[in-house]
């Protein structure tokens, strides 16, 4: 199985924060990490590091058969939350906009409401991307925050989706969607699924999901299997197992063996790797990346889909040379798809284009695709190299 995945750097001038449950951000939105938390001497040699990512540009790919497989074979796009960098994200019209797109996967993230219903949302809090604060002002928990689990679905249609903004209200990304009149709201996982699925049909393709199981733990101790709820749906709608053309993905490592072991689930699981202080879950992530981790995970998981600032060597980096970090031959030794999250054309590390970013993500680290807020470069990147 080829390999090409890189995820990496980050925008040094971006906001902060991590995907923690207490912040506002999210790990995809770890805007100001460098994802190589690069130090400022590091930072004075990007044009050696952009000059390196150049040679690999220019220099004939040293993968013997990369040429029998066209570019969208052997890398894959998936749209991040939908269309995510040209409007609110992971509402129906941000899918549908990703759809018509044409990438190969578009991303769900799945949270269960107060009557158990699937919603697609990026975190288990409502603030951070709708108005639930002027809505149900009194709502909130003992620390502040406003859950999606304790809202009904009927409840969580009244409220407006706008675009991902900080704890003091400002965008987090400034220069995407601006609008106001709109009224963006939350949809239902049955409702992306079907979208997808009706837009599938109509125009002959076969674009896949790539929904996340968020927070189980959270949920198990709300008394909800959120994991066997995101199986049904994906079956019902002929997403699921073996031959479905989807990916099922989380954060928890005991619950992807859950979803393999007590679930018995079929289809492609992938194990997404964050850092431990983010608060994902208790899985040791320091430990995923070493030989033996790879190779538990490898027991039970198709791929993994890493944060880009864990895709370099970050000695490497410091002397202005380009490699993938060391853990990454563990994962290909394990025959695991790799998908890290996350190309934002918006917050590209400092002194790189987005072409260079991806050449370093493909033969560098060698990563067999990427999540993407952006999806017309990176599908448009991926059609010039054929």
């Amino acid at each position: 199985m080829l390999r090409k995945r890189l995820g990496f750097f980050k925008s040094t001038t971006a906001i902060a924060t991590s995907h923690v449950n207490s912040t506002q951000q999210t790990h995809g939105d770890w805007l100001g990490r460098c994802i190589y938390c690069v130090s400022a001497k590091a930072r004075n040699i990007m044009p050696a590091i952009a000059l390196a990512v150049s040679s690999y540009i220019a220099a004939p790919t040293l993968h013997a058969d990369t040429h029998e497989l066209t570019s969208a074979q052997r890398f894959s796009v998936i749209a991040h939350r939908g269309a995510s960098g040209y409007l609110p994200e992971h509402t129906l019209e941000a899918a549908t906009l990703a759809f018509s797109l044409k990438p190969d996967f578009i991303e769900q993230d799945v949270v269960i409401s107060k009557d158990n219903v699937p919603v697609v949302l990026h975190d288990i809090h409502l603030e951070t991307v709708t108005n639930v604060e002027a809505v149900y002002p009194k709502r909130h928990r003992a620390d502040g925050r406003y859950y999606a689990r304790d809202f009904t679905l009927e409840e969580l249609r009244n409220l407006r989706v706008h675009e991902r903004a900080n704890s003091d209200g400002k965008q987090v990304f400034e220069n995407r969607y601006r609008g106001q009149q709109a009224q963006f709201t939350l949809a239902t996982l049955a409702e992306h699924f079907e979208l997808i699925s009706e837009l599938n049909r109509q125009f002959g393709t076969s674009v896949g999901v790539y929904p996340e199981v968020k927070s189980p733990a959270f949920h198990s101790n709300e008394g909800v299997d959120a994991s066997k709820i995101v199986i049904d749906m994906l079956n019902t709608y002929g997403f699921g197992g073996e031959s479905g053309n989807s990916y099922l993905q989380c954060f928890d490592f005991k619950e992807v063996k859950r979803i393999r072991e007590t679930l018995g689930y079929k289809g492609k699981v992938v194990m997404l790797i964050g850092e431990n202080d983010w608060g994902e879950s208790d899985t040791d992530y320091d430990w995923l990346r070493t030989k033996e981790g790879m190779g538990e995970v490898a027991s039970y998981a198709d791929g993994i889909g890493p944060w880009l600032g864990h895709l370099l060597n970050k000695k490497a980096m410091a002397e202005g040379k380009l490699e993938a970090a060391k853990w990454l031959e563990y994962a290909h030794d394990n025959s695991l798809t790799i998908h890290p999250y996350t190309y934002r054309e918006d917050a590209l590390p400092a002194g790189m284009t987005g072409t260079q970013l991806l050449e370093a993500l493909e033969n560098v680290a060698n990563v067999d695709g990427v999540f993407t807020d952006h999806v017309v470069p990176v599908t448009r990147w991926r059609a010039q190299k054929d």
